[in-house]
């Protein structure tokens, strides 16, 4: 009763401690989202400039694009697509809006008829755009649909706006990379301008080895920031465990197919009886027997000797009508093999026909006919052709919903065998050439006339019983212990060591990025890339991650922050360059000459001579591609020997011997028109790639340059 006494005596301040504690437990969470306003941080995907892109917003354009794509696109490949093209609008929006630039109505109607050309809901009669149409439609959304389809019509008018806007300011940019006469009078000397000269050039190997510090990178670093930046990656090591069925696991399929083999005594629980049940070598039911005890259904088809497995083409082609092989292992199966029937096919045919379909068929949403009414005019088609086949062509135009065989009269030339539907591919494989007739299928009535057919071939009838073999439970809980273990193992000490201890290989991917989708052997993995990115893991951190087909063991090795390279990750490229320099500026100071032959035997080297050299091919014999060397020697005049000059392959001194300037044309206006298209051709080129490392649309490139942009989906998806 005491402690209670005490406890009521202290309730306020009992409570004040439980209400810090909250608050503490609030602030972490908030403090680790990002503040107080993460809420409205989280419905952001990105912020370009001062303009922000919902997050909701954005997943329905993402949502969109997938579904036009019919499965072709990846969820991060439309990210990134939608993510580019959205940046860019606001860039160009942004960019537009600080020009002041303004487009007027007629500008903005010539782009909507571009963007509208051939939509039968904007065009007339003639199948032209009709602005008239537009301003029907328009007003007939703004009372049908004025929470849906006019909001949206109202963004793609905005849109129209950006994109006459755009295109007047990329005529700006268009006018602004002409080239002048000057210009082209200096591409032209310098394509057409030809020098003779000797030189000698020195390697860099002729100098003492030299030292290049972290101090002298790192101040190299610095001078060229924009070279060394870098973006945030992530360096994984992993090993996988394949979900794969053990030998026991196929040992007991091989079992169950063995017993489908011969007939059976089995209790038949109805009649309180042992009966008798067939097997696949006396079965007389074939398909049946086929369709209750294999994962494959029956067909009943014909194979010739080329489309038959090459696993079991061989034991095939010795077998006999009634013969049966198996059981066969193939990758996850296992199967048994009845020869049916083998005999002599033709495997093409040359055929035409005239789809008549109806309603309900899914070819064609204009067609209103029943199936009736297309049987009759199928009939009705065939009756004409068998009195005039010459007819066929102009009947197939008129009548076929086969949109491609109609260019060509109906006619499908040469169709191997198995090619087609099964109904039409029976049908017309069973025909003598010249046969007409009318064939169903689920597209229609096929109105065909088989006009040839060739290359006669053994053929073969087989039944094929196929089981798949799969892990067992007791397997995939083995597998699942056996990682497990294989993680706990990797967590006192590396991945490395205890994939050694246990004979596993180990996989390492390097250089990753936030919105890669796909781990080299293993396809698309977001779950562990976005594990590798996220703040809380750490270099040495290892997880186990359950994929399709099996377990994962990952373990994060090396994370590189966004920004500029380290001394030690630039090194690599860097080294060399400080390299050649000190190199090249130890050899300047030892150069006691500038009389070739002089300096030729002060350093063990030849006098070397280039002839026809130009500035369009900067090459010297011997030597490769020099262009600064090559651009020094034209400031020189006949005779006169260069100063050292440090080059690609080492330290060169150039005489000029002959100069041979290009003749002056009676003016350069051609020129100038040549080099304008060469740089608006080009511009206009890379103005149609949106993003992409090496092709970056030249636009997008410098205006991202100067904007700030925060992206955040990778947080996302």
């Amino acid at each position: 009763m005491a402690i209670l006494s005490k406890i009521r005596q202290r309730t306020v301040f009992l409570i004040v401690i439980i209400a810090l504690a909250l608050f503490s437990f609030v602030l972490a969470d908030v403090i680790r989202q990002g503040g107080f306003t993460s809420s409205k941080s989280m419905n952001t995907i990105g912020v370009v400039g001062d303009r922000e892109i919902s997050r909701e917003e954005f997943a329905k354009m993402v949502e969109n694009r997938i579904q036009q794509s019919q499965g072709q696109v990846s969820t991060i490949q439309a990210v990134n697509q939608i993510w580019d093209s959205k940046v860019l609008n606001l860039l160009l929006d942004q960019e537009l809006d600080k020009l002041g630039l303004e487009v007027g109505s007629d500008q903005i109607t010539n782009v909507m008829a571009e963007q509208l050309a051939g939509n039968p809901t904007f065009s007339n009669e003639a199948g032209f755009f009709d602005v008239q149409k537009v301003k029907q439609y328009v007003a007939e959304i703004k009372i049908s649909s004025p929470n849906e389809m006019y909001p949206q019509w109202l963004n793609f008018e905005k849109s129209i706006e950006t994109i006459a806007k755009s295109e007047l300011y990329y005529d700006m940019i268009r006018a602004g990379i002409g080239a002048t006469k000057l210009e082209a009078k200096q591409a032209y000397q310098m394509q057409n301008s030809n020098l003779d000269l000797s030189f000698v050039r020195i390697p860099f190997d002729k100098a003492a080895d030299v030292e290049v510090s972290k101090a002298d990178i790192s101040s190299y670093i610095k001078k060229n920031k924009s070279a060394f930046s870098q973006k945030a990656e992530r360096d994984i090591n992993y090993v996988f465990f394949k979900e794969a069925s053990s030998s026991e696991d196929i040992e007991t399929v091989e079992s169950e197919l063995e017993k489908l083999l011969d007939d059976q005594e089995v209790y038949n629980s109805v009649t309180k009886e042992n009966e008798v049940q067939k097997g696949l070598k006396t079965t007389d039911d074939i398909e049946e027997f086929v369709n209750i005890n294999s994962d494959a259904p029956y067909s009943d088809r014909y194979y010739f000797e080329y489309q038959l497995p090459e696993d079991i083409k061989s034991d095939i082609l010795k077998m006999n009508a009634g013969d049966v092989i198996g059981p066969h292992q193939s990758d996850n199966s296992m199967s048994l093999i009845k020869m049916i029937d083998q005999k002599q096919m033709v495997d093409s045919v040359s055929v035409k026909h005239i789809l008549v379909t109806f309603e309900g068929a899914n070819v064609d949403p204009s067609v209103t006919r029943t199936n009736d009414e297309a049987k009759t005019l199928a009939d009705s088609l065939q009756n004409v052709i068998s009195k005039d086949k010459d007819q066929f062509a102009e009947l197939a135009t008129s009548f076929s919903a086969d949109k491609q065989s109609i260019e060509n009269g109906g006619d499908l030339e040469w169709v191997a065998y198995g090619s087609l539907v099964e109904e039409f591919n029976d049908y017309v494989f069973s025909k003598d050439a010249g046969h007409i007739g009318v064939v169903e299928t689920d597209f229609g009535y096929h109105v065909v006339q088989v006009t040839d057919k060739k290359n006669p071939k053994e053929a073969y009838k087989i039944a094929r019983i196929v089981k798949s073999v799969e892990p067992s439970d007791e397997t995939l809980n083995s597998l699942y212990r056996e990682t497990s273990n294989f993680e706990l193992a990797a967590k006192d000490a590396s991945i490395e060591d205890a994939a050694k201890e246990k004979d596993l290989k180990v996989v390492p991917v390097n250089r990753m990025n936030n919105l890669d989708e796909t781990i080299s052997k293993l396809g698309e993995q977001r779950s562990i890339i976005k594990w590798a990115f996220e703040e809380e893991t750490n270099v040495g951190d290892i997880n186990r991650f359950d994929i399709s087909g099996g377990y994962v063991v990952a373990e994060l090795v090396k994370k590189t922050p966004e920004g500029v390279q380290t001394v030690e990750e630039a090194s690599e490229t860097v080294t060399p360059i400080l390299k050649a320099q000190k190199q090249a500026k130890e050899i300047m100071s030892q150069i006691e000459s500038s009389d070739l032959d002089d300096l030729a035997a002060q350093f063990g080297v030849s006098v070397e001579k280039a002839a026809a050299v130009n500035m369009g091919s900067p090459v010297l014999a011997g030597a490769g591609r020099e262009p600064k060397v090559v651009g020094a020697a034209f400031a020189l005049d006949v005779n006169e020997v260069s100063q050292p000059i440090q080059g690609e392959k080492g330290v060169y001194l150039v005489k000029l011997l002959l100069k041979q300037d290009a003749p002056d044309l009676p003016n350069y206006v051609s020129q100038a028109n040549k080099e304008t298209q060469k740089r608006v051709q080009t511009f206009n080129q890379k103005l149609q790639r949106l993003n992409g490392e090496n092709n970056i649309n030249p636009v997008y490139k410098a205006l991202k340059e100067t904007s700030e942009i925060k992206d955040k989906r990778s947080m996302f998806y």
